[in-house]
C-alpha cells in the first residue's frame, strides 16, 4: 500500500507519541485480556454443567472473542473513565468487557451477513460450526445463537459492574443507544449494497452509525458516565469521537482494498466480492462518470459484488482507484477528520493521561496497518 501523503508531515515528536500510545494500548490489553479470559472460563464451566455440548459451543465463542482484536473499544471506556480522575481500575476493566462482548457478538452476526470465510486470520464462527457439523445451515444457526449469547452477556456485565446506580444508569443508557445505532447502521450498510441510489452521503451515514458512534463515541461516553464526567466533557467526547470514527472506517476500507492480507486478517478482495459500496468505490465511480469513461464504469460495476472475482480484475480495480486519485483523496479526507477530532479536545478540561491517549490514538488510526 502506498504511504499516506499526510503522514509524511508528522514530526519525529509525533511519531514518538504514536509509539507511546500503541504501548499504552498494549499495556491496557495486557491488563484487560486476563480478566476477559477468566470471565469466559467461568461462563464455559457454567454452560458445560448444563450440557457438555453447550460448553463446546461457548468455547468457540470465547476463542473468537479472545483471539486477536486491538481492544480499542474497551480502551476508550477505560480512558473515558480516567478522563475525570476515575480510580477503580478493576471496576472499569470489568465494565469494559461489555463492549468487547457486544463487539464479538456483532462480528459473528456480521460475518454471517457478509458470508465471510475468515476473520482475524481464522475461520469465522459460522464456518467453524459448519465444518464441525458438516451442515451450512446448522453452522449459521449455532453461530447466531452464540452471538446472541455474547450480546446478552454484554448487558449482564455492564449491569453488574461495581459502580453506583447514579453512574450505571447513564452508562446503560449510552450502551443501549450505541447498540441500537450500530444495528441501524448495519441495516443501512446492507441496504446500500443492494440499492442503486446509494451516494456518498449514505456511505458517510453508515460510517457514522456503524463505526464512529459504536467504536469511539459510545465507549467514551460509557466510561465518562462511570467516572461521573460532566456534560461539557461528554459533549466534547462526541465532537471528538464522530470524526475520529469516520477516519477509522475510511482507513479500514483502504486496508480492506490495499492492505497486507496477513496483517488485515482477511482476503483483501473480500470487500469487492461482497459488493461493499465504500467511499473508495463510490468516489471512483463518480469520477469515472464525470470523465465519461463509460466502459470502465461498466467493468467496475461488473466486478463489484462478483463472488468469482479474478486476481486480474482485483488488481485492475486497485489500479483504477489509484489512477483516479481516489486513494490519495480518501487518505487526505481521513486526515482532515483526524485534525477535526483533535481540535474537539482543545478547550475541555480532562486528565492529562486521558488527553495524551486520545490525541495519540487519533494518529494511530491512520498509521495502523491492521
Amino acid at each position: 500500500m502506498g504511504k499516506n501523503p499526510e503522514l509524511l508531515k508528522i514530526t519525529p515528536a509525533e511519531i514518538l507519541k504514536g509509539q507511546e500510545v500503541v504501548a499504552k494500548l498494549y499495556s491496557f490489553k495486557e491488563r484487560f485480556d486476563p480478566t476477559f479470559f477468566r470471565f469466559f472460563s467461568q461462563e464455559i464451566e457454567k454452560v458445560r454443567a448444563l450440557k457438555p455440548e453447550l460448553g463446546g459451543l461457548m468455547e468457540v465463542g470465547a476463542e473468537f472473542a479472545l483471539h486477536g482484536g486491538k481492544r480499542l473499544r474497551p480502551a476508550f471506556i477505560y480512558y473515558g473513565y480516567k478522563a475525570t480522575g476515575g480510580k477503580d481500575e478493576e471496576g472499569v476493566i470489568y465494565a469494559s468487557m461489555s463492549i468487547e462482548l457486544l463487539h464479538a457478538g456483532i462480528l459473528i452476526h456480521d460475518d454471517i451477513i457478509d458470508n465471510s470465510e475468515l476473520r482475524r486470520g481464522r475461520l469465522t464462527v459460522h464456518r467453524e460450526f459448519a465444518e464441525r457439523y458438516q451442515d451450512e445451515h446448522l453452522g449459521c444457526s449455532l453461530a447466531i445463537m452464540v452471538g446472541d449469547t455474547l450480546l446478552a452477556l454484554a448487558n449482564r456485565v455492564l449491569s453488574t459492574a461495581p459502580f453506583s446506580k447514579e453512574r450505571l444508569q447513564p452508562a446503560r443508557y449510552y450502551f443501549d443507544q450505541m447498540a441500537t445505532e450500530v444495528s441501524w447502521g448495519e441495516c443501512l450498510g446492507i441496504l446500500g449494497n443492494v440499492s442503486e441510489n446509494v451516494d456518498i452521503d449514505w456511505v458517510m451515514k453508515v460510517m457514522e452509525y456503524k463505526t464512529a458512534r459504536y467504536t469511539v463515541e459510545g465507549p467514551l461516553k460509557i466510561g465518562g458516565a462511570l467516572g461521573g464526567a460532566p456534560a461539557e466533557v461528554l459533549n466534547s467526547f462526541s465532537k471528538y469521537a464522530v470524526p475520529l470514527g469516520i477516519a477509522f472506517q475510511i482507513q479500514d476500507d483502504v486496508l480492506g482494498m490495499f492492505g497486507d492480507e496477513k496483517k488485515v486478517g482477511k482476503p483483501v478482495d473480500s470487500d469487492l466480492k461482497e459488493g461493499k459500496k465504500t467511499l473508495l468505490v463510490l468516489e471512483t465511480l463518480r469520477r469515472l462518470k464525470k470523465e465519461g469513461r463509460d466502459d470502465q464504469v461498466v467493468k467496475f460495476g461488473e466486478i463489484l459484488g462478483n463472488p468469482n472475482l479474478t486476481a486480474e480484475d482485483y488488481y485492475w480495480a486497485q489500479q483504477l482507484i489509484r489512477e483516479t486519485g481516489v486513494l490519495d483523496y480518501s487518505q487526505r479526507r481521513a486526515w482532515d477528520y483526524i485534525k477535526k477530532a483533535k481540535l474537539a479536545l482543545a478547550g475541555v478540561t480532562i486528565e492529562e493521561e486521558a488527553r495524551d491517549y486520545l490525541l495519540g490514538i487519533a494518529d494511530f488510526m491512520l498509521e495502523r496497518e491492521y
